[in-house]
């Protein structure tokens, strides 16, 4: 396996660096934000509001192997072992007294939340929960269901209208936390950043459909950080730039994640976060993940002279606010065009929000093109949910089934 030298230390470069800069806005009295998944973060990198992830330091907490323990702190508050794993991680960080302890210190506390019902159920109590805790307001942007499934360009009109009129309240909302107006030039600015950052990261993911692919999943779920993060900074871009170069070069010539590529695998879902060694592990079957839906959801033009408009376009049509008929569609795509012949269909338990519907992804995607699904019961960051042994014997039973 070679790896990719953009990525060398990026956890260290990039992830420490981004808490630790928001430690010290936080001691500088500018504001920070906890923000939900779904939600326009360019309206707040805009108004210099420091967004903070709970969902992505949940990850960090797996990645630290500390997730169970703070899992274990919100269960010991009343908090059902049921919930979603990043709510019961994020709040047992919060309910923990010694924050010194936490990862990175923990997440500086926020002036305000702000989350999406674009996503998932839990984001509404989830974050009131977090409002409730830390006594700081919440916005909560209600953002209507995508009924159709429809992409960016076929939204029907009144959806739009009224996610703009959502976007309006927030500014309202932003503008009296901070006493700071909204500058539309800094908002077109920041627009214009996070389009540019959406097409290098499709770029770079196109790269990935060459054979041999030249980067696997395991460089993908970390360098979509800055995609979810902070999109609408330059960082982003000249990070992404860099990252493309590389890609380029090694698809060129022709040089891959690994050197006997034999299976092409779809991953859908999370990943384990405790546990990314797993990818290195089907790399050792001669298996790499080519495309994961996870890369592709956050993606979408933005056009800074319908700043309002084009953010509704970008999050209407996200898969986690639509009917499944466009999650069976994303992943026939990516299907077709990454030439994969295997979907590996995660029932993660600590998110059902997406793993709903696996069977009938699995039947729709074989009818239409005959590539097997293989369903495997995983958590993204609660380890108490995963058998690896199970998962593995599974894994390397359907890949002898392929051959």
């Amino acid at each position: 396996m070679t790896r990719l030298q953009t990525l060398q230390g990026f956890y260290q470069n990039h992830v420490q660096p981004y808490y630790q800069k928001a430690h010290k806005n936080r001691e500088e009295n500018k504001p920070i934000a906890w923000v939900a998944s779904t939600f326009p973060i360019e309206i707040l990198q805009a108004m210099d509001i420091t967004p903070i992830w709970p969902e992505n330091y949940a990850s960090v907490c797996a990645a630290r192997q500390v997730s169970v323990q703070l899992a274990e702190v919100a269960e010991r508050h009343g908090y059902s072992r049921d919930l979603c794993s990043y709510a019961r991680t994020v709040i047992g960080s919060v309910l923990t007294e010694k924050t010194q302890d936490l990862p990175e210190g923990g997440m500086p506390k926020p002036n305000f939340l702000v989350a999406s019902t674009a996503a998932c159920d839990t984001h509404l109590k989830w974050f009131q929960i977090l409002s409730h805790h830390l006594k700081r307001p919440l916005f909560l942007l209600d953002v209507p269901y995508n009924t159709t499934g429809a992409d960016a360009e076929n939204l029907e009109p009144q959806l739009i209208r009224q996610y703009v009129s959502q976007l309006e309240e927030l500014a309202a909302f932003l503008e009296k936390q901070t006493n700071n107006p909204l500058d539309r030039n800094k908002l077109r600015k920041s627009i214009t950043l996070s389009d540019r950052t959406s097409k290098l990261w499709l770029e770079i993911q196109d790269c990935r459909k060459n054979i041999p692919a030249p980067m696997g999943a395991r460089d993908a779920f970390s360098a979509i950080f800055f995609m979810l993060s902070t999109p609408a900074a330059q960082d982003a871009v000249d990070f992404y730039e860099k990252l493309l170069d590389e890609v380029k070069g090694r698809a060129r010539n022709g040089v891959g994640k690994i050197e006997n590529e034999r299976y092409r695998l779809i991953w859908d879902n999370l990943p384990m976060w405790f546990n990314l060694k797993f990818f290195n592990y089907l790399n050792n079957l001669g298996a790499i993940v080519v495309a994961e839906t996870f890369s592709h959801v956050w993606t979408g033009s933005l056009d800074s002279s319908k700043p309002f408009e084009s953010l509704a376009r970008k999050y209407l049509p996200n898969f986690a606010n639509c009917s499944i008929e466009r999650r069976i569609d994303l992943i026939l795509n990516l299907t077709k065009d990454f030439r994969a012949n295997l979907i590996i269909l995660p029932t993660n338990w600590g998110c059902r929000m997406m793993s709903i519907g696996e069977i009938i992804v699995k039947e729709a995607v074989y009818k239409k093109t005959e590539v097997p699904s293989l369903i495997l019961d995983v958590d993204s960051s609660d380890s108490r949910n995963y058998d690896e042994y199970q998962v593995k014997t599974k894994l390397e039973t359907y890949l002898k089934t392929l051959d």
